[in-house]
């Protein structure tokens, strides 16, 4: 059984992972918007194809992380790990200071709920 505050680290994680979906989807449109539709280069097409999936992504990760299985949180460890450093090697103003920072904290969480989880289920398969 999960204690309540595992619980709330996994809704705030979550919680992270919709945050993150919203503002990729609103870098998304934005690109689309602003570049993509009057640039037209094939170049922007890509990037803002590539914001729309992070946000797809991140999303189906916000939907499926409440389950608390192993794979889940291997995946979403790797991808956010993965736009860490894909935050780094880009051009780095303070847009891109909080999406790192957003990142980071989601990064963090995956591994402290995920640590909790699996304490709970040891406490509890001890417990039988």
């Amino acid at each position: 059984m999960e204690s309540n505050q595992t619980k709330n680290m996994l809704k705030l994680t979550r919680y992270l992972f919709f945050l993150n979906a919203a503002v990729w989807l609103v870098f998304g449109i934005g690109s689309l918007v602003s570049r993509a539709l009057v640039d037209g280069s094939l170049a922007r097409w890509v990037i803002t194809v590539m914001m729309l999936a992070n946000a797809a992504v991140m999303l189906w990760f916000g939907v499926k992380i409440v389950g608390g299985q192993n794979w889940i949180f291997f995946l979403a460890i790797l991808y956010v790990a993965l736009n860490v450093v894909l935050s780094i090697t880009d051009q780095f103003g303070w847009v891109d200071a909080l999406i790192l920072l957003l990142n980071l904290c989601l990064l963090g969480l995956l591994f402290v709920t995920r640590h909790r989880m699996n304490q709970n289920m040891n406490t509890s398969s001890e417990e039988s």
